[in-house]
């Protein structure tokens, strides 16, 4: 399929970005949220027995791993088991909405997904138990493939060569929602009410869920009709699509041998690579409350910060390196979560913590956009939402492991120790990365 005109692709992005945009706001501002929202649901008349066996089985967990009784730990795992949980839906989802989209159309799925959220964001306005809650955080989960669509949709209306600009984009609209949403959700965290701490919160998330339907609701079509798959097709693959074994080695996508091969050695390089960072994000409020004693609002600054990094990195930078340089920027990427790693480890004043940080905001703007332009790259003829829906689930599931495990040997090992270990240990993906043959360079010859 060759690409959509100039015209036409610049119509879709004006309509898909702000519709990302808006999904991200909503999505992100709920996140400096987690502490009063466990406040509220610890309380009578609103506790429950999720609330209490979720409590048991983190506190067990806490323990066994030597994690200090506190109220802010307990908030931090309790968020983090709530982010993983939506990870590891993500997982199950992705890759079954992508293939979807092959079938069905872009615009349709990503539609649906934004239904599903808008369910979700109004289960959260009522959710007066915690069962309530983890219901709509389930709905929120399963809707999220909505990334992996976009990603198809950029695949359609990019050449190949141009895939990087389109990725860009859509991580451009991501920073700016991790950008602004907690910073909004902070400030509904400071006027919530303590009998409807979720009431602005959720109303502000069904507002931009709207405008986001408003936007797709314009967007075209950008599935070629050459390209469209038949139901039949997807329930062939069914469990190829969900089982982690046939999602490592890409068993869904059609395309030769050789080709999944290639595709394989990116998803391990991708999986190691967002195993280790996530875990590094996950800890970091444990260990900036231990060694610095910051307060939520300084935590905040920590992510303004590589927020505002990361923009100039992806507008300028990223969308601009062209497809068969990709390679060298996710390696580049990758060596700056390295020294990112071992700053934070022995980072004994703000001032080396943030220069650890400035190393982790030029991975997060470069690595995740460039490896998954070069898996795009290696075989676009078709399924593209079906790659997208597969890579994406290998993403959730490291996001979904990681902190666990990075949170255990944080409090086992100590902080330096562990962040030690993870710099040592991101050689591997960055060695792998290296002997790879670059999948786009291929494609200039």
């Amino acid at each position: 399929m060759t690409a959509i005109g100039p015209v036409d692709k610049k119509a879709v992005m004006k309509l898909l970005i702000p519709a990302l945009i808006c999904n991200m706001l909503a999505f992100t501002s709920i996140l400096p949220l987690f502490p009063t929202i466990l406040n509220y649901y610890s309380k009578e008349g609103h506790r429950d027995w999720l609330y209490d066996i979720s409590v048991k089985g983190l506190q067990s967990f806490q323990e066994a791993i030597g994690v200090p009784h506190s109220e802010r730990y307990d908030k931090v795992f309790f968020g983090g088991f709530l982010g993983s949980l939506f990870s590891a839906l993500q997982f199950i989802s992705s890759p079954t909405l992508g293939s979807l989209s092959d079938i069905y159309g872009r615009r349709a799925i990503i539609s649906l997904c934004c239904i599903m959220t808008f369910i979700s964001y109004v289960n959260w306005l009522k959710a007066d138990t915690f069962a309530y809650f983890v219901l709509s955080r389930i709905l929120g989960g399963l809707s999220k493939g909505n990334i992996n669509v976009a990603t198809a949709i950029v695949s359609d209306v990019y050449s190949p060569e141009d895939h990087p600009k389109g990725m860009a984009f859509i991580g451009i609209s991501y920073s700016l929602g991790f950008l602004v949403g907690p910073m909004i959700g902070a400030y509904f965290s400071t006027i919530a009410s303590p009998d409807a701490p979720f009431a602005s919160p959720a109303i502000f998330s069904i507002v931009l869920t709207v405008l986001e339907f408003g936007f797709l609701f314009f967007l075209p079509e950008t599935l070629d009709l050459k390209e469209q798959k038949s139901l039949d097709d997807i329930k062939k693959t069914r469990k190829e699509l969900i089982t982690p074994k046939d999602l490592f080695q890409f068993t869904a996508v059609n395309a030769p041998q050789e080709k999944k091969n290639e595709m394989q050695k990116v998803g391990w390089i991708y999986f190691l690579f967002l195993f280790l960072y996530s875990g590094l994000e996950f800890t970091l409020p444990f260990l900036t409350h231990l060694r610095f004693n910051f307060d939520n609002m300084q935590q905040g600054k920590l992510y303004l910060f590589t927020g505002l990094l990361m923009l100039p990195i992806q507008a300028r930078y990223v969308r601009k390196t062209p497809i068969e340089k990709q390679k060298a920027v996710a390696e580049f990427g990758i060596a700056c979560i390295i020294p990112a790693y071992l700053l934070v480890a022995v980072a004994k004043t703000p001032l080396v913590l943030y220069a650890g940080l400035f190393f982790y905001a030029i991975a997060s703007a470069t690595v995740v956009t460039s490896l998954t332009s070069l898996v795009h790259v290696i075989y676009p003829q078709n399924e593209k939402g079906v790659l997208a829906g597969i890579f994406r689930s290998l993403g959730c599931l490291a996001r979904a492991l990681g902190p666990v495990i990075s949170s255990t040997f944080f409090w086992l090992l100590g902080a330096t120790t562990c962040y030690i270990m993870g710099a040592l240990l991101l050689f591997i993906p960055l060695i792998l990365l290296k002997r790879l043959e670059n999948p786009a360079a291929k494609k200039t010859v």
